[in-house]
């Protein structure tokens, strides 16, 4: 599968999420640290080269997490965090964005997103925000998550300097609406659309419909339903298991007839 071209960076299509690695809502959890630096150095050792996580997974200690497995390696990986919405005011925005960094212990962050909208901070405030952060060299890039077409486009008219490049949204096989206006609108746009909860939380992999198309193909459930995101954007599936990481890598090599996407669109 071809790579794709995000933040000047290549990177093939599927990343790795890490919500829940150390941690859960604001929460650190310090106990398992070391199983998740060893998943995501294997990650990067099977070509995984995008890694998404945020300041509100563990309270920011999944960032630290990410930082210790793959900073020395800043330069070959493209990482993605996210501000929480009680920070989006400028002054609070470029404070978070200071800290995930200082976590991460890279020089710059690649891809900074804001992770909710805001119902009391205007957009405006936000992008420009991001934009100072660029200029400051914090982060690479800009961008948003959980934004449909509507605040997309309100983002994208705020920017005065740089783009908005990616909106992170939740896309599986079960969730298509993304791709009635929000993928055709970012296609249209150059925005990469990056896929979370892509394996529907597990429930994937007991779907006999993509039981039938991976056997069929001799792969499994969650590599069809990779595969079949891949096609229209980036997921972002968690894997802490060597062999699920293998499983994931493995749906880079997949090719999915018009069949098996008629099937899976009916889903």
């Amino acid at each position: 599968m071809s790579a794709v071209r995000l933040c000047d960076k290549e990177i093939p299509p599927i990343g790795m999420g890490t919500w829940g690695m150390g941690g859960g809502f604001w929460t650190p959890d310090y106990s398992s640290d070391d199983l998740y630096v060893d998943a995501l150095r294997y990650a990067l050792s099977r070509g995984i080269r995008l890694f998404d996580t945020a300041e509100m997974y563990g309270g920011g200690h999944t960032e630290e997490i990410v930082g210790r497995a793959l900073r020395e390696h800043e330069d070959e990986v493209l990482i993605v965090s996210k501000v929480w919405p009680n920070h989006l005011r400028r002054d609070d925005l470029i404070r978070s964005a200071l800290a995930s960094r200082a976590r991460l212990g890279v020089r710059s962050i690649d891809l900074y997103l804001i992770h909710w909208p805001s119902r009391e901070v205007p957009i405006q405030e936000s992008i420009r925000a991001m934009e100072d952060l660029i200029d400051m060299g914090v982060i690479r890039c800009m961008g948003v998550s959980n934004f449909d077409v509507k605040l997309l486009q309100e983002a994208m008219t705020s920017a005065r300097k740089y783009e908005v490049v990616a909106d992170e949204v939740e896309y599986n096989v079960y969730h298509k609406d993304p791709e009635r206006e929000l993928i055709p609108f970012a296609r249209r746009n150059n925005v990469a659309i990056i896929a979370y909860s892509p394996l529907a939380r597990g429930a994937v992999s007991r779907d006999p419909t993509l039981r039938a198309i991976a056997s069929k193909h001799n792969a499994t459930p969650v590599q069809v339903a990779l595969a079949y995101l891949t096609r229209t954007s980036m997921p972002i599936p968690k894997a802490s298991r060597k062999e699920h990481i293998d499983e994931i890598v493995g749906a880079l090599n997949l090719r999915l007839g018009d069949e098996d996407v008629r099937l899976i669109s009916s889903l």
